[in-house]
Formats: C-alpha cells, sequence, structure tokens
C-alpha cells in the first residue's frame, strides 16, 4: 500500500488528460469557437492560440495518450514554429483560455464536477510549468548524458538505443551514437528480437557485438560495445543512470506542485464552511490519502472539535469533542509545545502506522482506522495550533508516508490555518475560552478535596505524570504559587465550588 507523493501527482496528471479525452469533441469544438473569435477580431494571439489548438487537438485524436511525450513535444514544436521561448505572459494567457473551456465543459457535461476540476487544473499548471522551465531542462538529459557515453575515448561504446515498453512488445524511440544519420524504426515482441534487428540495421558484425540492456525510467537502454568485454563497465553505467535519475528527480520535486495547486483551490473559499470543506477535500485530493477528517483544537480547553469529515461520516466527525489528552502521543508533542509559541511554527505531522496502538478503542472501531497520519493546521506568523486533520488512505488500510508527503503536508497546515483565521469570528470560533478546561476543573476539584496526586490520578484513569502536567498548568493560569493558593483563587473566580 506504499504510494508516494510523486505516484500520486502522476496519477491526478493521468487524470487530468483521461477527462479532456472523456469530453474531446465539445472541448476541441469550444476551442475552435475562441480561435474563430480571435481571428475575426484580428487578436495578436491568435496565431500562438492556433499552434496550441492545433497541437492539443491531435494529441487528443491519438489513440494512446502520452503525458511525458505530450508535455516534451509541445516544448519541441513550440521552438520549431516560433524559434524563441514562448514568453510567460501570452504562455499563462493560452494556456487560460485552453484550461477555462474545458472547465466550461466538464461543468455542462458532469452533473457533480466538484471533484473532477482540479486533474485538469493540475494538467495545465504543469505545462505552463515545464514550458517556462525548458531552459532549465536542457542543463542535463538523458540524450545529452547518452551523447557524452558515446563520445567517450574510455568507455568504447559505439552507440546507445532508447527502448520503449509498448503494448505488444517493445519499441526503439532513439538511438545516438552512429557515424551516418540513418533513421530506422524498430518493434518486436521479445528483447532478442529487437536486439538482433538493430544489430542488422546498424551494421554490427556477428560475434563482435557485446549489447546489455539497462533499465531507465519507463525505458530500457541498450548499449553496444565493440570488441570489449561489456562486464567490465556495466556496473558503472547503472551507477551513472542511477546518478542522473535522481538528479532529475530532485528538479522535479511535486510536492512543490500539491502545494501550490492545494493552495489556489482552498483560496477561492468564500465562507468558513467552504474553507473547511475545501480544505478536506484538498488533503484527500492532492496528497495520497482518501479519507480527510478537519478538527479544531482549543489550546485551552485542549480539546479537540470535529468539523468535517470527507469520506468520512460527517455526522460523526462533527459530534467528537475529545480531550487531547486521550491519544498519548499527540498531548506530549503539543505539552512539548507550550508556552513557547514559536516553537509551534516547527510543529510537525505525525505518522502512526497501527491507530489502535494511540486512537480510542471506538474511534478505531467506527472509522475501521489502520494507519493515520495527523497533520497540524496552524497560523505561522501568530504561532498558533488551530486545529489538524486526519489522514489515511481508506478503511482498514495499512501504509508508509514518503519525504516528500511529509513536507506538502507542513506547506498544506500553513495555507489552511492562514486561511482559517481569515474567517475566525467570534460567531463561528469563539474567541474567549474558559480559563481551565473541564479536565483540570476535575483535577483542581480532587485536589481543593485534598487528593494527592497519585489519588488524583488514579479516580481519572491518568498517569501520574499526566495530572503533574495538568497541576503545572493549572498553576500557571491562574498564578499561584502552589495547589492550595490554586484552589482558593479557583473558588473565588467560581471556577469550583
Amino acid at each position: 500500500m506504499n504510494l508516494t507523493l510523486n505516484n500520486h501527482m502522476k496519477l491526478v496528471l493521468k487524470n487530468g488528460v483521461e477527462l479532456l479525452c472523456d469530453h474531446q469533441d465539445q472541448i476541441i469544438k469550444e476551442w475552435a469557437g475562441i480561435l474563430e473569435y480571435m481571428k475575426i477580431h484580428h487578436k495578436k494571439s491568435a496565431h500562438a492560440f492556433e499552434f496550441a489548438f492545433s497541437f492539443f487537438s491531435q494529441f487528443l485524436k491519438m489513440s494512446e495518450q502520452n503525458i511525458d511525450h505530450l508535455i516534451s513535444d509541445i516544448r519541441t514544436e513550440w521552438f520549431q514554429q516560433f524559434h524563441r521561448p514562448p514568453e510567460p505572459n501570452l504562455l499563462i494567457f493560452i494556456l487560460s483560455l485552453l484550461e477555462n473551456a474545458v472547465h466550461k465543459v466538464i461543468k455542462l457535461n458532469t452533473t457533480r464536477s466538484f471533484h473532477l476540476h482540479p486533474s485538469v487544473q493540475f494538467l495545465f499548471s504543469k505545462i505552463c510549468e515545464e514550458m517556462l522551465a525548458s531552459t532549465k531542462h536542457d542543463k542535463f538529459h538523458i540524450d545529452s548524458l547518452c551523447e557524452q557515453m558515446v563520445r567517450s575515448e574510455q568507455l568504447d561504446i559505439e552507440w546507445i538505443a532508447r527502448v520503449e515498453h509498448v503494448e505488444n512488445g517493445y519499441q526503439l524511440k532513439k538511438i545516438t551514437g552512429l557515424s551516418m544519420e540513418t533513421k530506422f524504426q524498430v518493434i518486436a515482441s521479445s528483447w532478442f528480437q529487437i536486439t538482433e534487428e538493430i544489430l542488422q540495421k546498424t551494421g554490427g558484425k556477428k560475434g563482435r557485438s557485446d549489447v546489455f540492456p539497462i533499465p531507465w525510467k519507463n525505458e530500457t537502454l541498450l548499449f553496444c560495445i565493440n570488441n570489449h568485454d561489456g562486464s567490465s563497465i556495466v556496473p558503472f553505467l547503472t551507477y551513472a543512470m542511477h546518478v542522473l535519475q535522481i538528479e532529475e528527480e530532485n528538479y522535479q520535486i511535486h510536492w512543490k506542485d500539491a502545494v501550490i495547486l492545494f493552495n489556489e483551490w482552498i483560496m477561492r473559499s468564500k465562507n468558513l464552511d467552504e474553507a473547511i470543506k475545501n480544505i478536506a477535500y484538498g488533503y484527500a485530493h492532492y496528497l495520497p490519502f482518501e479519507r480527510c477528517a478537519i478538527f479544531r483544537y482549543s489550546n485551552i480547553e485542549e480539546k479537540g472539535q470535529g468539523l468535517f469529515g470527507y469520506h468520512f461520516n460527517d455526522e460523526e466527525i462533527r459530534s467528537i469533542k475529545e480531550n487531547i489528552d486521550n491519544f498519548p502521543s499527540l498531548y506530549k508533542s503539543l505539552a512539548r509545545l507550550n508556552p513557547a509559541n514559536e516553537a509551534l511554527k516547527n510543529f510537525q505531522p505525525m505518522y502512526f502506522s497501527h491507530a489502535s496502538e494511540e486512537f480510542p478503542y471506538r474511534y478505531v472501531q467506527t472509522f475501521q482506522l489502520e494507519s493515520v497520519v495527523v497533520a497540524p493546521i496552524y497560523v505561522p506568523a501568530d504561532g498558533k495550533l488551530i486545529g489538524a486533520a486526519f489522514l489515511d488512505r481508506g478503511p482498514g488500510k495499512f501504509f508508509d508516508v514518503d519525504s516528500n508527503t511529509f513536507a506538502a503536508l507542513l506547506k498544506f497546515g500553513q495555507g489552511a490555518g492562514e486561511l482559517l483565521s481569515k474567517f475566525t469570528e467570534p460567531e463561528h470560533w469563539p474567541s474567549k475560552d474558559p480559563l481551565l478546561s473541564s479536565r483540570e476543573i476535575s483535577v483542581l476539584e480532587l485536589l481543593a478535596e485534598g487528593a494527592s496526586t497519585t489519588e488524583a490520578a488514579e479516580a481519572l484513569h491518568l498517569s501520574e505524570y499526566t495530572v503533574r502536567d495538568y497541576v503545572s498548568n493549572i498553576m500557571k493560569r491562574l498564578n499561584a504559587r502552589n495547589r492550595t493558593e490554586a484552589a482558593v483563587k479557583a473558588i473565588r473566580l467560581g471556577i469550583i465550588k
């Protein structure tokens, strides 16, 4: 059940392409109407829009859509057409026109289109990003690495072939290192067959060519070496491919994509209720999770209040109002943060592989919890934790979380916190909390009756350490020097009788 954030974002991208294909006739018709309008009114951007319209229309009509090819091909064809990089303002304008038309068609043809639009948004955002960053991509690429290896006097490589995995076998994508500019197509059902055909077309001599494959992402690279034992350099080439893949993956940090899209998505919220729902949906859609429950956190009461459940039973989530000390790890984490508010800026998401070891039994059973992530929702500027998102991948499902997802969770929490703080009003989220929480009052009442720390812990089914933490907080909030003074002040203030 281990689904990385990078893989999840690829699925979101794939969903966007599938939506365009499902509605391609109406989308193309909508695009054609925009182009006609631009031509009639002699818009300067009509030529650029016509290029984009033609490219995307042809792409949607293909029997099989490859997302990687879409992004790389549009960049290549743009340069061939205009002989210069795209101007940012023009590119964003053209892609926005295309995207808005897609949103319009989906909304007209789908009764509940709310959950479909983000995939389209991500697709066009990704295309825009790749187009604007095209010069950066040219710095270090698999093709340039192949050319360098073929030119090397020390490696003795004759040619390198990039082979794609297609439905019925294997297909030659590109070959680097041939002295003559020969272009040919090779499609075969097995590795032996495709190697044989490439050797025949490249003029390889029987018994003198050593050809061996090395996996590369969704492709395989075939290395051909003459008069040389290829096994001696296989480890080096394998390592070189590994380093290149790390380099490219570091460049494509998909958690930033998720954060940008999440923030754009939630900013459309017009009120607190919409904000909470959009945040829950954004967590589940832009990150590799299935369910999300949003909780408000009160630092004074030390309670969590359910606000909304996405793919959970919303009514059951809203009915929850729970003391945080019933979640030991969460309580310890919060206790370390108080009273230094600045530390809240570094509040980290928490991953629980087995919820039964951390969460009360009734919640584990009711919601069939297995692995759970608790992500903070906070306001960095105020150093204030205001809530949390409880996330999982469905009833009874175990999963791991990669480092990219943790990075995204931190940024999601910041964006969600800043948005919710704007909607915080007295009638929605009471700004004046009671001086002491209900659990603190229970502890204080027992102390006022003469109970010791041990006796109070036994009566409340808490550990002595937890009770001591409560006593310490009580004395700080009441500005009392000892337990007796705290009890006296609480009686005077009417907190206890």
